[in-house]
């Protein structure tokens, strides 16, 4: 997409709903608007580039499931606002906008970086952790080392310029997939988060029997099985099947199979399957509808009757 820039913020909001983005601007302090920017997407991931000599706020006009990365952070000088002062390549932004409040506010400086959703980051944890859902990953503040910034950054120029019109990456959808990947990897094997300590280790080392078990539920999870019959299909006593899940997974078989059930849930609330949430939650083991919503709530942060709702439109 070609750069962009606007003085009017009607023009800008108008633009932004042509793209079906979900956020509305709005002037700054100083009730003067300026904003200038790119966008460029390929499959889940976003990378951008935005700079403002006024400042400005943004309102998201619907729930955001994503996580955002700044990794180049420049504060525009007053006094010579055409130039870009002060690069501060050590301090990384990360930010979960599913726990945002809504808003976000662009002070006078210039940004890039890049929006992963949420369903593609957990995906990419689950696929090298050889589980088949895990809980939502947590980042470290200023989680993000100057040598895996400059890599994120470097990975995203390069997408930058290869999706444009010129770049030769619009057609070459394996050349894109790599460096899609190289930028998860990046971020995943190099940030501190929740799962480095798990990811460092490796799938490799995890031992067979939880691997067994780990089948066992995630095959078994629409049936009434108990600790015992995981157990049993792992090859260890009870006792040692709890420690090893807590050990290598930070988890309970127990709790293990309860995120599965949650996330098949989800599954089929998002779809509208069945008559409603009551008879989901009891397909999946969950015999109280209201123990069922706070933990769906805990979970997803959303409420399962609002979730059926929007996959049964009217």
């Amino acid at each position: 997409m070609p750069q962009m820039e606007f003085f009017d913020i009607d023009q800008a909001n108008e633009t932004i709903r042509s793209l079906s983005a979900p956020i509305t601007l709005e002037a700054g302090d100083t009730g003067k608007f300026h904003i200038q920017g790119r966008l460029a997407q390929t499959g889940s991931l976003k990378i951008f580039g935005a700079a403002s000599i006024t400042g400005y706020h943004a309102r998201y006009t619907s729930p955001l499931d994503d996580f955002v990365f700044v990794v180049q952070r420049r504060t525009l000088d007053l006094d010579e606002p055409s130039s870009i002062s002060r690069f501060n390549v050590q301090k990384a932004l990360i930010a979960d906008r599913k726990s945002s409040d809504g808003t976000s506010g662009l002070a006078m400086t210039s940004r890039k970086g890049f929006i992963i959703e949420a369903d593609t980051l957990m995906k990419a944890v689950s696929d090298r952790l050889g589980q088949e859902q895990v809980p939502r990953i947590a980042f470290a503040p200023d989680g993000m080392s100057v040598p895996v910034h400059i890599a994120c950054e470097n990975i995203c120029n390069t997408l930058q310029a290869g999706l444009s019109q010129w770049g030769g990456l619009a057609d070459n959808p394996l050349a894109t997939a790599s460096l899609h990947d190289a930028l998860l990897n990046t971020i995943l094997y190099g940030a501190q988060h929740s799962y480095s300590a798990a990811l460092s280790r490796g799938s490799i080392e995890m031992p067979r029997q939880i691997r067994a078990a780990m089948q066992f539920i995630d095959a078994n999870a629409h049936l009434p099985i108990t600790p015992t019959d995981v157990a049993v299909a792992s090859g260890l006593s009870i006792r040692s099947l709890q420690l090893t899940f807590r050990e290598r997974l930070e988890t309970t078989p127990q709790q293990y199979l309860r995120r599965i059930r949650l996330r098949r849930a989800h599954a089929d609330l998002k779809a509208g399957r069945g008559s409603g949430v009551g008879e989901i939650a009891r397909k999946w083991g969950f015999l109280s509808s209201g123990e069922f919503a706070r933990l769906f709530y805990a979970e997803f942060g959303e409420r399962p009757g609002d979730l059926f709702r929007h996959g049964n439109p009217l």
